[in-house]
């Protein structure tokens, strides 16, 4: 039977489809598609990172290839790349947790000093901009016709009315991005999203009242302080989530066992994402809507217990491993009363970590018993934590694992059980130095700057998201 004489109207719709939306077309947007999202794909396959399985802004420039005039493909290129910046701005967030692009930015200053891991990813991100583009260039801009415009401009359509996933406008949870596909420019008109992301200008910190209060002003009595202080912001201690009580007792279980230590308090207290927001914390009770705290103003550091303590004769000094140029510490300790400040490589030992570089926690450690113990009035010492950084580097090691990382427990959670290896080791290395006599009659005070970032577990929720612990202890 001839279809074409019995039916001719649906012989024009057969030949109308095979004609606008052929093979061609559907190759085409497959490999496309395959492109831009492949690096995305990958990433959460091996390190179940979250994304929208599409991205939308992505589709919407097609109409530029697909014209092939030298302008329109100079204007695809500029418009591809910036999708794909802000596609990585967006992913990197639900690892690290930056508040505006200045912010971003800022922190790129400090890529020398970051461990040689970041500096690979940065490369593989990079690296798959320059391939993906190449693919589009050498092989499918060939594929690509006018003609393509109107067919997938329909398709488009069909798609958002029939089959479009609403799922992912919701970035409150973690910063993470849900649904099969989704556009980042609907994202960001969610008011639960922090809208600065895309804002380049800088941005003033406006500091403001911390409403939970800092664990050390909770735990140190500035009207009658004890004479001597040691306050440690430990970096990346979380609090265990899998299994709440055992391993998270034996992590600073080293300095409970020491006959000369008396436990004042312990518990948690809530804490927002950065080191730099945690030593806003617990210094001064405050908090910031940017990091980048040389802008001022410090009328509110004022308030900050190290600045109070001086005023009643401490003699104050600050430890921290890393540069005295990582987040500006050099601008604005000072304004928080820590003018003696002691910065990489101003140490006894300059010997390099691994997991961030800087000086080695269990070397810097002498240098603070060293300035305790030469006190002779009151003293507060303000010691800022370095080699419990992000990747956790087994490197950093001293011995045999506390915890062995292939029992059941751990499966998927590597990187959180390198973070509690490497916590417990620093509360053994603190308990030595307090057993060779370098914290007599002090108070120390020990507490997270933030809940560990985890990046490649299969299981991102080994922590407490949004509270540390802490522990209050006097060596007698």
């Amino acid at each position: 039977m001839n279809i074409e004489v019995h039916f001719p109207l649906f012989s024009k719709v057969i030949h109308i489809f095979n004609k606008y939306f052929s093979f061609r077309l559907w190759l085409f947007i497959a490999f496309y598609l395959i492109i831009n999202n492949g690096f995305f794909w990958l990433s959460h396959a091996l390190i179940h990172s979250q994304r929208y399985v599409v991205v939308l802004e992505y589709v919407w420039i097609i109409p530029l290839l697909c014209l092939r005039k030298n302008w329109s493909i100079l204007l695809f290129t500029i418009s591809y790349v910036c999708i794909y910046i802000f596609d990585i701005l967006y992913w990197i967030k639900q690892f690290y947790r930056y508040e505006n692009l200045s912010e971003f930015i800022g922190l790129l200053y400090f890529l020398p000093q970051a461990p040689k891991l970041y500096w690979i990813i940065l490369g593989l991100i990079f690296g798959y901009l320059i391939l993906s583009l190449f693919l589009i260039f050498k092989y499918l801009v060939r594929f690509a016709t006018t003609q393509m415009i109107l067919p997938l401009s329909i398709l488009y359509l069909l798609f958002v009315f029939c089959f479009y996933d609403y799922r992912g406008t919701n970035l409150s949870d973690r910063y993470k991005t849900t649904g099969w596909w989704g556009s980042y420019y609907e994202t960001i008109q969610n008011y639960k999203y922090n809208m600065q992301i895309f804002w380049l200008r800088k941005v003033n910190p406006e500091f403001y009242d911390w409403p939970h209060g800092g664990v050390l002003q909770k735990q140190i009595n500035l009207q009658h302080p004890p004479k001597k202080i040691l306050f440690i912001l430990n970096e990346s201690w979380g609090t265990f989530v899998p299994e709440h009580g055992a391993i998270n007792s034996s992590v600073k279980a080293p300095l409970l066992n020491l006959p000369n230590v008396k436990l004042i308090a312990q518990g948690e207290n809530p804490a927002l994402h950065s080191t730099i927001m945690g030593e806003l914390r617990e210094l001064c009770d405050l908090k910031a809507k940017s990091s980048n705290f040389k802008l001022g103003p410090f009328d509110k550091f004022k308030k900050c217990v190290p600045v109070r303590l001086q005023k009643q004769g401490y003699d104050i000094q600050a430890f921290h491993g890393s540069s005295s140029k990582m987040y500006n510490r050099k601008e604005w300790y000072p304004y928080m009363g820590l003018q003696d400040a002691h910065f990489y490589p101003h140490f006894s030992n300059i010997k390099l970590c691994y997991s961030f570089p800087g000086a080695c926690d269990y070397n810097i450690v002498h240098d603070v018993s060293a300035a305790n113990k030469s006190a002779q009035g009151k003293s507060f010492i303000y010691w800022l934590t370095l080699n419990t950084h992000h990747p956790y580097s087994v490197l950093d090691m001293l011995g045999a694992n506390t915890y062995d990382c292939h029992q059941p427990l751990f499966n998927g959670r590597q990187e959180a059980c390198r973070n509690l290896n490497l916590q417990h080791q620093f509360f053994q290395v603190l308990a030595d130095e307090i057993k060779r006599g370098g914290f007599k009659h002090t108070d120390i005070v020990v507490v997270g700057d933030h809940s560990p970032p985890i990046v490649f577990d299969e299981f991102k929720d080994s922590f407490k998201p949004d509270s540390v612990p802490f522990i209050h202890i006097r060596v007698n």
